[in-house]
C-alpha cells in the first residue's frame, strides 16, 4: 500500500520502539498536527496497531497559586487570633474583606467557632494541615505525586482541577513493515497550497493519489450540551403546563432583589461575603422609582397587622447595584407589572452568589424559578406541582420539608432520594402578605427556586458540580441519564 512521505516517517521513528505514546514522537520538521495526521492514515491503512486509553491529569487554580506564594484564608484568620488571642467577628471581617467567609469556614473545622460574636484563639494543628495542603499544591505543580485523600480534599475546594487525556500508543505490525521496505520516495507535494496556485509551481510537483474510495472515518455532528439539554426539557415541560416563561436583568438594585421581598437590610445575605455588589461612577435611572416609598414603609412599619422590621430603612442601600442572588426578582416584578389573576410565570436564568466554589457549590449558576398567583393557589396545590415537576423528570421519590425564608411562610425544602441518599434540591413557599399585599395582589402566591446544576449531577450521574462545565468531548458526545 503506497504511503505519503510524512507516514514513512513515523513508521521509520516507531519501527524499532514496540509500543510508542504518540506524544513522544520528535521528528525534525513534522509538527504534532502533522504527526497525528499521519498516524490517522496509518491506522486506517492498516499498518500500525494503536490502542487509545485515557490519563488523568491535576492542575492548580490560580487560587491555589495565590495560596501557595502567601497566605490561606483560614490561616491569617488563625495568625490575627494568635496575636489578639480574641477578636470580634466584625473586626475579623473588616480585616479579611472577602476571604472572611471562606477563613471561618474552614477555620471551624479545627474547632474554632463564633461564640456569642467572638472568635477566641485556642491550639489547633492548622499550621501544619495548611503546610500539608501547600506541599501538596506545589507537588501537583511540579507533576509530583500526592496522597489521594488531600488531592480529593484540594479538588473539593476548587484549588485542583482534573483534566482528561486522550493517549493513543502505536506500534508498527507486518503491514507496516512491508510498507516501510518498499516505499519510494517520489518527492509527492503533502498538500496543495495557495502559493503553489498562485505561482504556478504545482505543474511541477506531484501530487500523491488519493483513494476515493477508502473508508472515511465518521465525524459526530454537533448536539447540545447536556445543560443545555436539561433546560429546554424543563422549560417544555413548564410550557406544557400553561406557564409564561419571564425574563429579568443579571444587575439588579437591591431594592428590587432585596427590599421588595421583604429581605431586611442588615439581613446575612446582603453580606459583602455572601453578595457581588457593582460599582458605577455613572448615575442609573431607577426603574419604578414609586417602590421606593413603598418598601421603606413596609420595613419600617409593616403592613396591616404585620408589624415590619421596625428600624429605618436606608435609601442608599436600596440603590445599591448587585449581580443578582435569586430569580425571584423576576417573579416580584412579573407580578408587580402583571396583577390581573391567575398568572402562572416560570424562568431558567443565571443568578451569582460569592460562594467559596466546591464540589457541590458555584459562584454562576442556574436556577429553576416558578411562581404562581391564583385565587385558588394554596400549600397542597404548591405539593402537587412539586410533585408533578419532578416526576415529569423522572424524580418519583420526593419529600417537603418545612423550612424557612423570609419572604415566604409557610416554606419548604424539596428532597430528591436517589440511590437512598437524600439531596436538597430548592426552596419553596407562599409568599407574605408584606411581599404581595403592598403591590395590590388580591390572592396568595406561591414561588419556587429550584438549583439546575445539582439537578444535573443527579440526572447526569456526576460527583461534582464542575464537571457539567468540563470540556470532556468523550462524555459530552456520550453522556446519558444516570437514573
Amino acid at each position: 500500500m503506497e504511503i505519503s512521505y510524512n507516514e514513512y516517517l513515523v513508521l521509520d521513528y516507531i519501527k524499532d520502539k514496540g509500543d510508542f505514546e504518540e506524544y513522544n514522537i520528535k521528528i525534525e520538521n513534522l509538527d504534532q498536527r502533522n504527526i497525528s495526521s499521519a498516524i490517522s492514515y496509518l491506522k486506517s491503512k492498516g499498518l500500525i496497531n494503536l490502542k487509545e486509553y485515557t490519563r488523568k491529569t491535576y492542575y492548580i487554580t490560580s487560587e491555589a497559586e495565590n495560596y501557595i506564594n502567601g497566605y490561606f484564608p483560614e490561616e491569617k484568620l488563625y495568625n490575627l487570633l494568635k496575636i489578639n488571642k480574641k477578636l470580634r467577628i466584625n473586626e475579623a471581617k473588616e480585616e479579611l474583606k472577602e476571604e472572611f467567609g471562606i477563613a471561618l469556614a474552614n477555620l471551624s473545622k479545627y474547632g474554632i467557632k463564633p461564640n456569642n460574636g467572638y472568635l477566641d484563639y485556642s491550639e489547633t494543628n492548622i499550621e501544619e494541615a495548611i503546610n500539608r495542603e501547600r506541599n501538596a499544591l506545589n507537588s501537583i505543580k511540579t507533576f509530583q505525586g500526592i496522597d489521594n485523600t488531600i488531592l480529593e480534599k484540594l479538588k473539593k475546594r476548587g484549588l485542583v482541577r482534573e483534566k482528561k487525556n486522550i493517549i493513543r500508543v502505536i506500534s508498527i505490525n507486518e503491514a507496516g513493515v512491508n510498507s516501510l521496505k518498499s516505499f519510494k520516495n517520489n518527492n509527492y507535494a503533502e498538500a496543495l497550497t495557495s502559493e503553489m496556485i498562485s505561482s504556478g509551481e504545482w505543474k511541477n510537483k506531484k501530487f500523491r493519489p488519493y483513494d476515493l474510495n477508502m473508508r472515511v472515518e465518521e465525524i459526530n455532528g454537533a448536539g447540545l450540551h447536556p445543560l443545555t439539554y436539561l433546560i429546554e426539557k424543563i422549560r417544555n415541560i413548564f410550557l406544557n403546563m400553561g406557564f409564561t416563561e419571564m425574563h429579568g436583568h443579571f444587575i439588579e438594585y437591591t431594592a428590587w432583589n432585596m427590599d421588595m421581598l421583604f429581605i431586611p437590610q442588615d439581613h446575612p445575605a446582603r453580606d459583602l461575603q455572601d453578595t457581588f455588589y457593582i460599582t458605577s461612577e455613572k448615575e442609573m435611572d431607577f426603574e419604578n422609582p414609586e417602590i421606593l416609598n413603598l418598601v421603606k414603609k413596609i420595613h419600617e412599619r409593616g403592613y396591616k397587622d404585620y408589624s415590619g422590621w421596625n428600624y429605618r430603612w436606608s435609601l442608599n442601600e436600596g440603590k445599591k447595584l448587585i449581580m443578582r442572588t435569586h430569580t425571584t426578582v423576576n417573579t416580584i416584578r412579573y407580578l408587580y407589572n402583571h396583577r390581573e389573576a391567575p398568572q402562572y410565570m416560570f424562568s431558567i436564568e443565571k443568578v451569582f452568589r460569592h460562594e467559596s466554589v466546591d464540589w457541590k457549590h458555584l459562584s454562576e449558576l442556574y436556577q429553576i424559578e416558578g411562581a404562581v398567583y391564583s385565587k385558588n393557589a394554596n400549600l397542597s396545590t404548591l405539593k402537587w406541582l412539586m410533585h408533578e415537576f419532578y416526576s415529569r423528570l423522572g424524580f418519583k421519590d420526593i419529600k417537603l420539608l418545612p423550612s424557612y425564608y423570609p419572604y415566604t411562610e409557610p416554606s419548604m425544602d424539596v428532597i430528591v432520594n436517589i440511590n437512598g441518599k437524600e439531596v436538597e434540591l430548592g426552596g419553596s413557599g407562599i409568599f407574605r402578605p408584606e411581599v404581595t399585599g403592598p403591590i395590590g395582589l388580591k390572592y396568595p402566591v406561591f414561588a419556587f427556586g429550584l438549583g439546575l446544576e445539582r439537578l444535573a449531577m443527579i440526572y447526569y450521574g456526576l460527583d461534582d458540580i464542575r464537571e457539567i462545565y468540563n470540556s470532556d468531548i468523550d462524555w459530552l458526545k456520550n453522556y446519558k441519564i444516570k437514573f
